[in-house]
């Protein structure tokens, strides 16, 4: 029994000891496995990396340069320039680029667009004399300031309807651009209005003189009246009529 004994514990040490074995080389062919995926993972990487380096360039810096010229330089090295919008700077010239999109020392795929921001030169101006002009004319010259028209009034005035009679601010004065000017516009004269005169029993020659002294026109016709030749027998408007100027009035002469 003791011999019996014995010989089942050594039989136990030693399949003990080959599993252990056979465990770490199972461990070690695996290690070895995951170390070789491992590795091709890690290669692939890097090969896909230098492929992909291969096709990208540095995007020049453009800030500064002309629009013309930054689009040169940046079609030069295979990119595409796209406008993205202008800007007032008080910094760089009108048309030169602000910034850009991706930036300039940035490396980028063959191809790509870089966007690109223009001046559209200082946000100061001089507001521009626009009094005794039509407001079109006025209305282009602020659009070329970067001003804006506003508060448009109108009034009757000497001037021709649709000129300029004032502005705010004045001419001369310095301004933001996209500031708003103030115009007041004339309508032209105001009409004028007469009380119609009573012209019955007068000349024919001193009613037509008195019509054109008033800025009125007459109109005359002649029916046979023998007791009143060459005088007004009747008038259209009538005597105390409200009459605008330069409106024609009738009148009925004697003959």
């Amino acid at each position: 029994m003791i011999l019996m004994g014995s010989l089942l514990s050594d039989s136990d040490g030693t399949e003990g000891f080959g599993f252990m074995k056979w465990l770490k080389r199972t461990l070690k062919v695996i290690g070895i496995g995951v170390g070789l995926v491992l590795l091709s993972v890690l290669s692939g990487y890097i090969t896909m990396n230098i492929f992909l380096e291969r096709d990208r360039i540095d995007v020049p810096v453009v800030i500064g340069l002309e629009l013309k010229e930054a689009a040169r330089q940046l079609r030069e090295v295979g990119l595409q320039p796209r406008m993205a919008g202008e800007e007032y700077h008080a910094a760089f010239q009108k048309g030169t680029v602000i910034r850009q999109s991706p930036s300039g020392g940035s490396r980028i795929l063959k191809n790509k667009q870089i966007r690109l921001t223009i001046s559209k030169g200082s946000g100061e101006t001089l507001i521009p004399d626009l009094v005794g002009r039509p407001l079109t004319r006025a209305q282009r010259l602020l659009a070329e300031e970067g001003l804006v028209p506003a508060n448009i009034g109108r009034v009757h005035a000497s001037l021709p309807a649709g000129v300029v009679i004032a502005q705010d601010p004045l001419a001369g004065f310095p301004a933001r651009r996209g500031s708003a000017v103030s115009l007041l516009i004339s309508l032209g004269e105001s009409e004028r209005f007469f009380v119609m005169p009573d012209l019955v029993g007068q000349r024919e020659e001193e009613a037509i003189a008195i019509l054109r002294e008033m800025g009125l026109e007459p109109r005359v016709t002649y029916e046979s009246f023998p007791d009143l030749a060459q005088r007004v027998v009747l008038q259209d408007p009538s005597f105390g009529a409200r009459i605008k100027e330069k409106e024609q009035v009738t009148l009925v002469v004697g003959q």
